[in-house]
This record gives C-alpha cells, structure tokens and sequence, in this order.
C-alpha cells in the first residue's frame, strides 16, 4: 500500500475518533497532516509534487465550503477534507466526496429516524419550500414547533467515504 494512502487512513481514523467523542476535529491534527502532506509531496516529487498536494488541498476545501457556508458543518470537517486532499490529492479526494455523501447522507437519515423527529423535519423543510438560506433558520428556532438540530459527527462519514474509496475506488 503506498504511504500515502498509509498516512491518510491514520489521519482519518484519529479525526473519526475524535469527531466521534467530541464533536470535533481539532486544529492540532488537521494543520499538521496538512504541513505533513505538502512536505511529504515535495520531497518526493519537487514543485509539481508541491503543487499537486495544493492542489488535492484546494479540491478538499471546495468540497464541503458551501454546508459549511451554510451552517452545516464544522470548519474542523472542512480542515479535514484539505488536509487529506494534500495527502492523497485532487482525483482521489472527487472521487471520495461521492462516498462521504452517500455515506454522510445514510447516516444523517439514520439520526433522523432514530431520534424520531423525521415526520418534524419533513415539516420543516416543506415551510422552508426548497430555500437553503430559510432552511438555516427555520431548524434554530424551537419554539414554533421546529425539531433540535441532530449533531452528525461528520469526520466519521469523511473517514469512511475515504476508506471506500481506498478499497473500492470509482465504483460509483
């Protein structure tokens, strides 16, 4: 397996853990995987393997800038996504996001039903008519009947959208 992949899968686990127990990725994981990563690539492959590791870092940050944009995530998942972008880089890091969302999106619906709220939700998002802006808004205020927004730990659905990709690539 090559180092790369190595080093990722050990980034990714320690963040799953750690969203898992805390609801966050700490900076202290995801800036030094990030450093690590750009080293890593230009030792080994000079300025282009430089600038290809910015480059998986940049698809890693538009992945999940716009739910972040948009309240749904923590900046920690975003970090995440960068700093494992510069490891494993762009191709790999497009192809993954489709795991993480199929993944993230069984595992948001999964909280939904479990917590009972989803006849609620679907309340919800019928008032918000499709508008992502009042969508926001109209999950915050509790007292018109709205449900509490679900925490999704979302370094676990990125760890295993990673690790499907890993093992069964393009599948998708």
């Amino acid at each position: 397996m090559r180092p790369e992949i190595i080093s990722a899968t050990i980034i990714l686990t320690i963040a799953a853990y750690i969203d898992w127990k805390e609801h966050r990725v700490p900076n202290w994981l995801t800036f030094s995987a990030w450093i690590c990563g750009l080293i890593f690539h230009t030792l080994l492959g000079g300025m282009e393997g430089l600038t290809a590791s910015l480059i998986g870092t940049a698809v890693g940050i538009a992945t999940l800038i716009v739910p972040y944009a948009l309240n749904g995530m923590g900046a920690g998942d975003v970090k995440l996504m960068a700093s494992v972008g510069a490891w494993v880089g762009a191709t790999a890091t497009v192809y993954a996001f489709f795991w993480i969302a199929i993944i993230g999106g069984l595992m948001g619906l999964y909280q939904i039903i479990r917590s009972g709220q989803a006849k609620k939700r679907l309340q919800t998002v019928g008032r918000a008519g499709c508008n992502l802006f009042t969508f926001n808004n109209l999950e915050s205020g509790n007292p018109d009947g709205t449900p509490k927004k679900i925490l999704l730990p979302y370094g676990v659905p990125i760890a295993y959208g990673f690790y499907a990709y890993f093992a069964f690539g393009t599948l998708i």
